[in-house]
């Protein structure tokens, strides 16, 4: 091991962390929790909780190392796992333990393994780093992870250590690592047969042999470099070191918190291990520190897939240039802030409501960027599972609020995904990258209707937002279906463009219009993908019905309108299709009209979900299948959302009226009532538990549909009163992440289930929450030739700053509550009257692109 000695440490940041601490425990600080609070940086300071926990991820472009403030770490790019989750209550995959001799005792360095110590503990997560705090009898251990920005995706661990007192300390810190570095998303009995660990000079060497087909097969390298820097007059005693887990443990039956009585005493050296046990990088590192001292021992983790020769891993051994004593150095800012593209911002400030405290909403809508980057840039295996791929409908959900934060690299990512698409059109509903090039991807082609739709949607909003029409001309490969039993495609190349893929969509998405009722068919099933059975045939022999969903009926007509919009404004010839476009969208409008509101024997009107075979049996009406009368959230959102309402205002009432039945605790019920046992032809929803995800609960991404029509239709009050419910901050008990939006809350006392949620991070809650707060909240919403800035009329904050990036000129939009009779605007100084939207119910401006420079400044009164 590599040994240094440095003259100084600098504790600046440790110590604003440590004071931050002390005044969360003596004084009251609106938090996102009672155990989560936000610093004035921006960090995140979490204490260790039992009933939950939060996460982060670190890394770029998909790859995700995530941090758990219980101290379990995991990470993946796409299948490729450098550590595998370990679920709660296992032994972690990184641990790290220190030893004083002071107590005598072992304490470990993080929530998990836990040990009989009494440590006092708390993390941070930083944009780049988490940081790990314990405090022991006067000594601050402080355990770092970081990622690098590099694409090697280094992983830099660093174990710090400053002696409070004015006594020498003898301690010891001791590291366990469990790497996987293998394609797989979970462990089998076989794999230590074709893994193993030795110890090299100043470091561990992992080799990983594996076969990524049946003519495939690589070794992957996996090196952990070590060093140990010491403040001058403290000193470096001795190490141990083991390749095995069993002697690390103290035998092959134990787990890690028996390693408190190894390494008491320091465990049996093995520099060597293949076959017989798993493999494991673990150390013991004793020091003498002087009073007042201060140490780091770092280990980095760096690794290389698919080589060739058996001396591949030397250029992995040493520290890489970018690691220092005090973590990565990174060149251009934060990696959370880091070449973002466009500078979109939000603060908000003087909160009207008691829940809604304004840093922490300003707070709350950085995490919540950073959440809709992670959906977009997501390269699949987030849940560890074989089924959880790329989602077409979820990557362009999360693309449309990604191209305000880095349009750039949305452009990419969508023309990743334009190469997965059948040449008919059919967008599959997952996709996957290959691990090996020239390998078939692992898909799902469920023939889920609504796939296409997100495309189009994402699609058109990017080339308003940018004006970046030479996307359309980008070329564009396809995934042909070979054979949809065996989900066997096959990728072709083709000159095909970006415009032509989104031709061969809609004719797609037209040629399921049902000729009976003019209303899209559901096939497998739309965006409510647990709702699965409308578009099951009562013939054998026939894949699918005409049962239809009015929400992607609602979605194509949209889509229609968008696309003849588009391809006016591109007055490229596109005469015939247009022509056709408009009659489709004439056809399906009728077909909507006539057969997706029903009227009840009090004339009250309702809008379907949809419906069965031959209409047979209907989702959402007076009386559905089960003989209940069913209100349903996402067809009365996507009524107003596609512009369907302005056909007939008066349907508002009738959507409020279900909103009003659909509401709860927790905001808007995807359905109410919840669907029991055996429900005809609803598919699968029955089976989740009354109370939980979409079956009778806040399913959240459905919600802010619904939150967003709300504004669409100037009823602001309403919205908020509905966002305050989602905003998980705004929670008595959350139990997982404060800071982002989860996928939804469940509330069924029977199962003892009150506002749980299945998942954060990856939901598309995140995207549609992001997208209202810009388009309705701030009031950005731009357009082909012009920028529109209309806040909603009511507006919880007396002001608010929001800088964003539009067609090359930037934006920024200052809002002042003054309380007068109208709403005033200047631009650049010069006063502008706005004009009044019926809708809203407010002024707005409306500023064509000549009015517009470089740099914009507007003042909202």
């Amino acid at each position: 091991m590599i040994i240094k000695t440095i003259k100084t440490f600098n504790k600046e940041k440790f110590e604003e962390h440590l004071d931050a601490y002390k005044r969360i425990n003596s004084v009251s600080i609106t938090g996102f929790s009672k155990t989560v609070f936000s610093l004035e940086d921006g960090s995140i300071l979490c204490i260790p909780r039992e009933d939950g926990d939060e996460r982060y991820p670190y890394g770029e472009g998909g790859y995700n190392f995530w941090a758990y403030t219980s101290g379990y770490m995991h990470a993946n790019d796409g299948l490729f796992s450098p550590f595998l989750r370990a679920n709660a209550g296992e032994d972690p995959k990184i641990a790290f333990f220190a030893g004083d001799d002071i107590t005598g005792r072992v304490i470990s360095l993080l929530r998990v393994p836990s040990l009989t110590e009494g440590a006092e503990r708390f993390c941070v997560f930083s944009a780049d780093k988490a940081y790990y705090y314990s405090l022991s009898c006067g000594v601050t251990y402080c355990v770092t992870v970081e990622v690098s920005d590099s694409v090697t995706n280094d992983m830099l661990f660093s174990i710090y250590i400053f002696n409070n007192t004015d006594e020498v300390r003898d301690i010891f810190l001791s590291s366990y690592f469990n790497p996987y570095l293998r394609n797989s998303i979970c462990e089998s009995s076989e794999d230590k047969w074709f893994r193993s660990s030795r110890v090299e000079e100043n470091a561990f060497v992992f080799s990983i042999n594996e076969d990524l087909s049946r003519t495939v097969s690589v070794t992957n390298f996996g090196v952990v470099n070590r060093r140990l820097l010491l403040s001058p007059d403290s000193i470096f005693k001795d190490e141990k070191l083991t390749t095995s887990s069993s002697l690390y443990k103290g035998g092959q039956n134990y787990g890690l918190s028996n390693a408190e009585n190894v390494l008491k005493h320091g465990f049996t050296e093995q520099k060597v291990t293949a076959f017989t046990e798993n493999a494991i990088a673990g150390d013991r590192v004793s020091m003498r520190l002087a009073p007042h001292g201060a140490a780091v021992l770092q280990e980095e983790l760096r690794y290389s897939k698919a080589n060739a020769g058996e001396d591949d891993y030397k250029v992995l051994l040493g520290f890489s240039g970018s690691a220092t004593e005090y973590g990565y150095a990174r060149e251009h800012g934060s990696a959370q802030s880091r070449d973002k593209g466009y500078d979109t911002v939000m603060t908000f400030d003087s909160s009207s409501l008691p829940k809604l405290e304004s840093r922490v909403m300003t707070d709350f809508a950085e995490c919540l960027s950073k959440q809709v980057e992670f959906c977009a840039q997501i390269k699949g295996y987030v849940q560890l599972s074989t089924n959880s791929l790329i989602g077409i409908r979820d990557v362009f959900q999360a693309l449309e609020g990604y191209i305000y934060l880095n349009p750039v690299k949305a452009r990419e990512k969508m023309l990743e995904a334009f190469g997965f698409i059948d040449p008919s059109g059919r967008c599959p509903r997952q996709y996957s990258l290959p691990a090996n090039n020239g390998e078939m991807p692992h898909m799902d082609l469920r023939e889920f209707i609504d796939q296409g739709c997100w495309v189009i949607d994402c699609v058109t909003s990017y080339l308003k937002l940018t004006g970046d029409f030479a996307f359309l001309n980008e070329k564009c490969g396809y995934c042909r279906i070979v054979d949809e039993s065996s989900r066997m495609v096959e990728m072709i190349d083709s000159d095909d463009t970006v415009l032509d893929h989104m031709l061969r969509i809609m004719e797609y998405l037209c040629k399921n219009i049902d000729s009976d009722t003019n209303c899209v068919r559901a096939l497998y099933g739309d965006w409510n993908d647990a709702l699965d059975g409308l578009g099951v045939s009562s013939d054998p022999a026939q894949k699918f019905g005409n049962g239809v969903s009015v929400m992607a009926s609602l979605q194509v007509y949209k889509n229609l309108t968008d696309m003849i919009e588009l391809l006016k404004n591109l007055n490229s010839g596109n005469v015939d299709i247009v022509s056709g476009y408009r009659e489709t969208v004439e056809k399906l409008k009728q077909g909507i009209l006539k057969n997706a509101v029903v009227t009840g024997d009090d004339g009250e009107r309702r809008i379907l979900h949809g419906w069965g075979q031959d209409r047979s049996y209907f989702v959402g009406s007076f009386k559905d299948s089960d003989g209940l009368s069913r209100h349903g959230l996402t067809s009365n959102a996507f009524w107003i959302l596609s512009g369907l309402i302005e056909d007939d205002k008066s349907l508002f009432a009738d959507i409020l009226k279900a909103y009003e039945a659909l509401d709860s605790k927790y905001g808007y019920k995807t359905f109410d009532p919840a669907f029991g046992r055996n429900v005809k032809g609803v598919g699968r929803i029955y089976k989740l538990p009354v109370g939980t995800a979409e079956n009778g609960a806040s399913y959240i991404h459905a919600t802010t549909f619904a939150i967003m029509s709300l504004f669409m239709m100037g009823e602001g009050r309403k919205a908020w009163e509905q966002i305050i419910k989602i905003l998980p901050f705004t929670h008595e008990k959350v139990s997982c992440s404060p800071f982002v939006m989860p996928n939804s809350y469940g509330f069924n006392m029977d199962l003892n289930i009150d506002g749980e949620s299945m998942q954060d991070w990856q939901t598309g809650s995140s995207n549609v929450l992001l997208k209202t707060l810009i388009r309705f909240v701030l009031g950005f919403n731009p357009d082909y030739d012009k920028l529109v800035i209309s806040p909603a009329a009511y507006c919880p904050f007396d002001n608010f700053e929001f800088g964003a990036v539009y067609r090359g000129r930037h934006i920024s939009v200052r809002y002042e509550k003054s309380h007068g009779p109208h709403r005033t605007f200047t631009l650049n100084g010069t006063v502008i009257n706005g004009e009044y939207d019926e809708n809203l119910k407010t002024e707005k401006l409306v500023l064509g692109l000549c009015e517009l420079k470089y740099e914009n400044h507007i003042v909202i009164t």
